[in-house]
C-alpha cells in the first residue's frame, strides 16, 4: 500500500501503563487514535502492562511486560526506573527500524526516553514535549514533610531541562503555555485536548441507584485518583455543610480514612471498573466536582463530566472555559459549598447547562476538531 505523501509518521511515547482511564493515559489515546483517523501512521509506545489494548488504528509498541512488579497508579514507585530503562530499549529499537517524522513525548519522563532513544540510534528526529503537568508543584505532593521543597526545586529543574531540550513544546491550556514559556521552552504551541463524547454517554442512573444504594438525595460525583493534588480536603470541608447531599466517589484508589469526615450514609465510594461504571455514576450524579486548586496541564475529567450533560463545579484556577462549568475563586469551602448548593437546588437550570455543555463538548471540544490543530503544529516540527 503506497502511503499518503501528505500524512505523518509519528511515534508518541508515554512513559505510563496504558491503557488505562487516568487523565494522561486517556489524553494520550485520543491524542493517538485522532491522529490516526486523519490518515497519519501512528505508533504509539508505553510501558508494556496496562488494561486493554486500543486505540483502533494505532500500532502498539510494548517492551517486555513486569506482571505483578508493574504498578498502575500514577506517581513513583519502585518499578519505574526498570520500566523506563525497557521502554527505552523499545523506543531505539522502534526509530532504528523506521525513523518517524516527529516524536510525540507525554510528560517529563518520556522526553527523557525519547532523547535518549534518538541519541543512541543517531537520528536527529524532532521531539515534542507534551506537558501535562508541573514537576515542580507535584513532586511535593510525593515527598513527606520537610523534603517537599527539595523536590519542589529538583521539579523546578526537571521541568526547565525538559522543556528547553525538547525541540517543542506542546500546553494544553494557558497557564501551561505560561509555564513552558516561564521554564524556556524553546518553541511553544498550545491545543487543549479532546474527548471522545460518545464513551461517556448512555448511563443507567436507575441501576447506579440500585446498585449502589443512592436512595433518593442529590449525589455530587467526584471522578479519579485520590492523590493531595485534588485538593480533597476542600471537597469534604465542603460537603460538611451540605446534610441535604450525597458524596459519590469513582475511582480506583484505596480511600483510607480520607473521606471519614462525610456521614458514611452520605458517602458512597465506588472502586470503579471500567467505563460502564462511569457512565452509570454520570447518569445518576446530579452535579460533578474538581477542587483542584493548581493544574497546569488540563483536568480530563471535565471534558468527560460536561460531554455527559452534567455541570461541573470547579476551581477557577483549573476550570476550562466551557459551558456548564461553575468556577469558585480561591480556596474557599464555604464558596464551594454555595456553588454545590446553589447547583443542587435548581433542577431547571442544572438541565439547562448540561445540554448547553453536552452541545458545546461535541461541536468544539472532540479529538476530531482537535486533530486539525495537532496536525498544524506537527508539520512545523517535521523536517
Amino acid at each position: 500500500m503506497t502511503r499518503d505523501p501528505a500524512a505523518l509518521d509519528l511515534l508518541l511515547v508515554g512513559a505510563f501503563p496504558f491503557p488505562l482511564p487516568f487523565g494522561s493515559q486517556v489524553l494520550a489515546g485520543g491524542m493517538a487514535r485522532a491522529l490516526a483517523r486523519r490518515g497519519h501512521a501512528v505508533r504509539l509506545a508505553t510501558y508494556g502492562h496496562g488494561e486493554g489494548d486500543g486505540p483502533e488504528g494505532v500500532e502498539r509498541v510494548r517492551p517486555p511486560a513486569l506482571g505483578r512488579l508493574g504498578v498502575l497508579r500514577s506517581g513513583p514507585s519502585p518499578d519505574r526506573p526498570l520500566q523506563d530503562l525497557l521502554l527505552l530499549r523499545a523506543v531505539r529499537r522502534t526509530l532504528a527500524a523506521r525513523p518517524p517524522d516527529v516524536i510525540v513525548a507525554h510528560h517529563v519522563e518520556a522526553v527523557g526516553v525519547a532523547l535518549a532513544a534518538r541519541r543512541l540510534a543517531g537520528l536527529d528526529v524532532p521531539v515534542l514535549y507534551v506537558c501535562h503537568t508541573s514537576l515542580e508543584t507535584e513532586l511535593p505532593d510525593w515527598v513527606p514533610g520537610r523534603l517537599g521543597g527539595i523536590a519542589a526545586r529538583a521539579g523546578a529543574l526537571l521541568d526547565a531541562g525538559v522543556a528547553r531540550t525538547a525541540d517543542g513544546a506542546l500546553a494544553l491550556s494557558p497557564d501551561g503555555a505560561r509555564h513552558l514559556r516561564d521554564v524556556g521552552a524553546r518553541r511553544v504551541w498550545q491545543v487543549p485536548p479532546g474527548v471522545e463524547p460518545d464513551e461517556v454517554r448512555g448511563g443507567d442512573a436507575e441501576a447506579a441507584h440500585a446498585r449502589w444504594d443512592l436512595g433518593d438525595r442529590p449525589w455530587v460525583l467526584y471522578t479519579g485518583n485520590l492523590d493531595r493534588y485534588q485538593d480533597l480536603d476542600l471537597l469534604v470541608e465542603a460537603m460538611a455543610s451540605l446534610p441535604e447531599a450525597g458524596l459519590l466517589v469513582l475511582t480506583r484508589d484505596d480511600p483510607g480514612d480520607r473521606f471519614a469526615a462525610v456521614p458514611p450514609d452520605r458517602l458512597r465510594v465506588v472502586r470503579e471498573r471500567g467505563l460502564d461504571d462511569l457512565r452509570d455514576a454520570l447518569a445518576a450524579a446530579a452535579v460533578a466536582c474538581v477542587p483542584r486548586q493548581v493544574c497546569p496541564g488540563f483536568p480530563m475529567k471535565v471534558l468527560n463530566l460536561l460531554a455527559a450533560g452534567v455541570p461541573v463545579v470547579c476551581a477557577a484556577a483549573t476550570a476550562p472555559p466551557v459551558e456548564g462549568v461553575l468556577p469558585v475563586g480561591g480556596r474557599d469551602p464555604a464558596a464551594f459549598a454555595g456553588a454545590l448548593r446553589a447547583a443542587l437546588a435548581a433542577p431547571a437550570m442544572r438541565a439547562r447547562l448540561g445540554q448547553a455543555a453536552a452541545r458545546a463538548i461535541a461541536a468544539r471540544w472532540s479529538w476530531t476538531a482537535r486533530a486539525r490543530e495537532l496536525e498544524e503544529v506537527l508539520r512545523q516540527l517535521a523536517p
